[in-house]
């Protein structure tokens, strides 16, 4: 959005309107909300998901009704099948992966930075991040919780 002044100092969300905001330090607004609901590779939002993103903060924050937006992020989302994200030891020597949060990575960042710093340190995941193993997609434990990627798509 065009800079304001500061009003948000944290990061809110909202599963009944499927949305989230927060504020730069510039003031800017960054807001979000749902993905497109196939797979494409396109760099360009769509105005389905820009209304739809839009709306939900209003709801929210009457109050921003008329801030004007300036630019927006239309790229690739980096969601697993079941909407939860990737936190696992691989096959290869050292590599641990930590990815496929979606759109709600930055929400659970301190977290799940402090339970995959544990895994590097001890070579082995933690057990909260057992269930977020890569082997869930071939075993068939696919977590039935959209919700704990942070973000309710």
């Amino acid at each position: 959005s065009e800079p304001i002044k500061p009003i948000i100092d944290t990061v809110i969300m909202s599963n009944a309107v499927h949305g989230y905001i927060s504020q730069s330090d510039k003031g800017d607004l960054v807001i979000g909300a749902g993905i497109d609901g196939w797979v494409g590779y396109g760099q360009r939002g769509s105005y389905p998901v820009i209304e739809h993103t839009l709306q939900a903060i209003v709801e929210m924050f009457p109050n921003l009704s008329r801030v004007r937006m300036n630019r927006q992020w239309g790229g690739i989302v980096d969601t697993s099948p079941d909407a939860c994200p990737i936190i696992t030891k691989t096959p290869v020597k050292n590599m641990f992966f930590n990815c496929g949060w979606g759109t709600g990575g930055f929400k659970a960042t301190p977290g799940s930075g402090n339970v995959f710093a544990a895994s590097l340190a001890k070579g082995e995941m933690h057990p909260l991040a057992a269930p977020f193993s890569m082997d869930r997609f071939y075993n068939g434990a696919l977590i039935d919780e959209h919700g704990a990627a942070a973000v309710a798509h």
